[in-house]
């Protein structure tokens, strides 16, 4: 059984996998914008602790899809609490077994040896931009954290999570569907041509528009005892659609059944289009967003996941959050069709799903 904590991740993704018993096993996948860790995610950690208060809540896994604030910012300050104990000699707040942690820069020197550091010069000028410097910063802190804490080198993967990597904790099979070999050597030409240019905006313009990030973003594919889950990230669905053929998990006979999938990107139409959701079906889609930063999700977006349906399939659209225009887009469209929408009353910290119960 797996069951999934979506936490009020505000218009990012945050959430708490549990599998196994009887000793239960815990991953957190990304710790959504800075203001989250202290509103919710310590106080859902916490409640991981022994039932005395003398053990800290235990972590298998913390992995974080990509280096972006509604993703990283709530893991900052969460890897920020551990060091300050560790430098006063204090208890740890959590005993965290491994870390899985893509660097653009590292998925750069996996291609292309030594790249990222004659770009570093142009990277830190282009981080005198908002938009990069929030990234930059974030991935430096992580990876310092990462060190001090001996969380480095992406245990028990060895190196950093690409297509095809796969792991096994205790009974919870991890197959990693994305970055692919493409968006590599997109992220590497990216850099080639800042290099080239001397050019710290071509840099800038990436991380302005999204792409660099979503380009690096891990998506996984969990599977325990017949259950299976996608968590996409921010990655394009393109990428998402590729990593799947390439893996033989997708063909053209039939479209991919996932128990759960986590919509790309908080449901952007940016991130996906129709032919995606024709391909990968689920029995719970789960939008992990709050349509006020961003217009998420698309309304397309929903059309698209709904018409990729028959009528009569039953299935669940789960919300993190009250987003009037998605529940009255999903209300117009559920008219003759027989799938549910559940949304994260506001009073709970998280929004529960255990995969194996019927939608």
């Amino acid at each position: 059984m797996l069951t999934f904590d979506f936490l009020d991740a505000r218009h990012g993704d945050c959430f708490l996998v549990h599998w196994g018993t009887p000793h239960e096993r815990v991953m957190l996948v990304d710790g959504g914008p800075s203001g989250v860790y202290r509103a919710t995610l310590r106080g859902r950690l916490q409640e991981l602790g022994g039932p005395d208060g003398g053990d800290p809540p235990h972590l298998d896994v913390v992995c974080l899809s990509h280096v972006d604030d509604d993703h990283a910012g709530g893991l900052v300050r969460l890897f920020r609490d551990m060091r300050q104990a560790q430098q006063d000699g204090d208890a740890p707040p959590y005993a965290v077994d491994a870390l899985w942690f893509n660097s653009v820069e590292e998925l750069v020197d996996r291609r292309a040896p030594g790249l990222s550091a004659s770009v570093r010069p142009l990277l830190e000028r282009a981080a005198t931009d908002a938009a990069v410097g929030a990234s930059y910063n974030q991935g430096r802190d992580i990876r310092n954290a990462a060190t001090a804490l001996h969380l480095e080198g992406n245990a028990p993967f060895g190196g950093p999570l690409t297509e095809g990597a796969e792991a096994v904790l205790d009974d919870l099979d991890v197959t990693v569907v994305a970055p692919d070999r493409e968006a590599l050597e997109e992220l590497e030409e990216r850099w080639r041509k800042a290099k080239q240019r001397g050019d710290p905006d071509v840099i800038t313009a990436g991380y302005t528009d999204g792409s660099v990030p979503n380009l690096s973003s891990i998506v996984l594919l969990l599977r325990h005892e017949g259950r299976t889950a996608l968590l996409t990230g921010d990655a394009r669905g393109d990428r998402v659609l590729t990593g799947l053929r390439e893996l033989g998990l997708l063909d053209d006979s039939q479209p991919l059944h996932v128990d759960l999938l986590k919509l790309p990107h908080h449901g952007s139409d940016r991130n996906v289009e129709a032919g995606f959701f024709e391909q990968v079906r689920a029995d719970h889609y789960v939008i992990s967003a709050d349509g006020v930063r961003h217009h998420h999700p698309s309304e397309d977006t929903l059309r698209w996941l709904v018409e990729s349906r028959a009528p009569d399939d039953e299935y669940v659209i789960h919300l993190t959050n009250h987003i009037p225009f998605a529940e009255e887009e999903l209300t117009r469209l559920s008219e003759g069709r027989a799938f549910g929408v559940d949304v994260r009353a506001p009073a709970e910290q998280a929004l529960l799903i255990t995969i194996g119960d019927r939608p």
